[in-house]
């Protein structure tokens, strides 16, 4: 393969790179893979904008740079996560919870005493809906400073995704109760930036983000609740109690065909939703009126986003055989029509689902001090308005025969949604960068963040994360002492993109606290109330979490 051939074949890889999504765990998952210069100066760089990726921390800061500069840049994240489970106890008496009073398995969860581990991340192209079993992605930016204009104006124009996460459990694993995979983003696939010098010390500037949301959510589900278990106990406890005819125009035995076991499981559900048109702007101001010093401010706008995709219900062969037991008897047929409970089961439902939702809004403001030329140190302070998202709503298009039988235990919602509390919390965070450089092509950063969770404890679970410490380093060579000539023609320029004129390493571990879940308290993992039937996969259940995430960034920086 000759050398047009080779490099034609890096920039066609170069791009299909810069459109496949980033996904990273994250307050919650927002904002950690945008650039790698931000992630190792713990994203407090509002007024220390990172390049052209300015354009989303604060499009007020392209108004710094010089000429033209493009920034290429390559992220791959490793998690661990490890979640054991201990059986709860019941502060009333003293003793084990257990559904039906420890009817099955002598009133101990098989899962308890069991530990569950993260299989790899997770990550669905965009359009052609290809899963990968990593988390991996790009972004790019590109400014230009417009001629003329007493050099007061920048445009812009950038690839990014402001928030995404991703992971995957193995089918066996007690994890994949509350999520077998997950892939959850927006990404931006156009957002032009416009930034304008008002005078030597202060600068606007605003950019449009037009982009994708997705929702690829898989998972088993079980049902260790009282009600369910009655069914079982019940099934066990008629298996021949028959009464020639009366039986067979009444109750047939065994009730319910035997019923459920509350600690098996009850089917599984897999959805994929997406949104290819969403909107949102970034507005920011940077004022610098003395070399030492500068103050940033940036508003990123929240997201209104309705997206729409497939889903299939599949139902396990216990409650099938607990639905056709409604249909066996004359007086069985009738309390279901009283309850509008199904008779005939399905092996599973499939059709089309949406999902709505906000994406949150936020507010971030900076300072960046230089106490001496080599060394600068900034600090940031975040708010993020997740309460815009206070609960998830599936909707089905069609009657589901799980939420017509849950309905009997208080579920209000109906029988063609899913509905699941979040409840977040709005919450302000701080962050602080340090950039030193011993010599003049060479910087060292370390950045600090400390993240509290936006989940509250009683709300703990389908998003599993605690506070987090996050912490970033990397490292910036600049290659080239001078900008790059203009290029002579599209051939000038692919000759041009095989010499970056700076490199930039980074790193980020996300340390996300260690969390247990005791007694029962969440309502959206463990709790044994009676009517919190959606969703609780480990009632009765202590829940211990460990989870930890690296990314490994790699960019490069051209200019002109």
């Amino acid at each position: 393969m000759g050398n047009r051939q080779v490099t034609a074949a890096a920039v066609i890889a170069a791009f299909l790179m810069t459109v496949l999504p980033i996904g990273a765990y994250a307050g919650l998952f927002e904002q950690l893979a945008v650039s790698g210069a931000a992630a190792s100066m713990g994203s407090a760089v509002t007024a220390y904008p990172p390049g052209a990726l300015a354009i989303h921390y604060n499009p007020a800061g392209l108004s710094g740079i010089e000429g033209t500069r493009f920034d290429n840049g390559l992220v791959f994240t490793v998690s661990k996560r490890e979640v054991e489970y201990t059986q709860a106890i019941d502060p009333t008496t003293g003793k084990p919870w257990a559904p039906f009073g420890g009817w099955f398995n002598n009133g101990i969860d098989p899962i308890a005493g069991t530990k569950g581990k993260l299989q790899s991340g997770y990550m669905v192209v965009p359009i052609i809906d290809y899963e990968l079993p990593y988390l991996a992605g790009a972004s790019m930016g590109v400014s230009h400073k417009v001629p003329g204009h007493d050099n007061r104006l920048t445009i812009g124009f950038a690839q990014y995704a402001p928030f995404g996460a991703g992971m995957k459990h193995h089918d066996d694993d007690p994890i994949s109760f509350l999520g077998k995979s997950a892939w959850f983003v927006r990404f931006i696939l156009a957002a032009p930036g416009i930034a304008y010098k008002l005078n030597d010390e202060l600068s606007v500037g605003a950019s449009v983000g037009l982009g994708v949301s997705m929702f690829n959510f898989s998972t088993n589900m079980r049902a260790p609740n009282t009600m369910v278990a009655l069914t079982g106990a019940l099934g066990e406890a008629t298996e021949n109690l028959e009464i020639p005819v009366l039986s067979e125009l009444t109750l047939p035995p065994p009730w319910f065909n035997g019923g459920m076991n509350p600690y098996h499981k009850a089917g599984s559900l897999k959805l994929a939703v997406e949104d290819y048109f969403t909107t949102s702007y970034n507005l920011g101001l940077l004022w610098e009126p003395v070399p030492w010093f500068a103050f940033g401010a940036c508003y990123q706008s929240g997201s209104e986003t309705t997206m729409d995709g497939d889903f299939k219900m599949t139902y396990g062969s216990e409650f099938q055989r607990t639905v056709d037991y409604l249909g066996r008897s004359p007086l069985t047929v009738i309390i279901a029509g009283i309850f509008d409970l199904p008779t005939r089961s399905v092996p599973y439902q499939k059709g089309t689902a949406s999902v709505s939702m906000e994406w949150p809004a936020s507010w971030h403001f900076g300072i960046k001090l230089k106490p001496i030329k080599q060394v600068t140190l900034t600090c940031d302070a975040h708010w993020t308005q997740w309460s815009s998202w206070p609960e998830l709503v599936i909707d089905f298009d069609q009657k589901l025969q799980f939420f017509r039988f849950v309905k009997l235990l208080g579920y209000t919602y109906g029988d063609k949604k899913m509905v699941v509390t979040m409840d977040y919390k709005n919450l302000w965070n701080f962050s602080y960068g340090l950039e030193i450089r011993p010599v003049k092509k060479v910087a060292i950063r370390l950045g600090l963040e400390d993240r509290p969770t936006s989940v509250r404890d009683d709300r703990f679970g389908p998003m599993p994360l605690a506070d987090m410490m996050i912490y970033g380093a990397g490292i910036s060579i600049d290659v080239e002492d001078k900008p790059k000539p203009k290029p002579d023609g599209i051939h000038g320029l692919l000759k041009q993109l095989q010499h970056p004129s700076t490199i930039e390493l980074s790193y980020m571990l996300v340390d996300v606290k260690d969390k247990t879940v005791l007694n029962n308290t969440s309502r959206n993992l463990n709790s044994t109330e009676f009517t919190d039937i959606v969703y609780n996969p480990y009632a009765g259940l202590d829940w211990s979490q460990r989870y930890k995430i690296q990314g490994f960034f790699l960019n490069q920086v051209f200019r002109w």
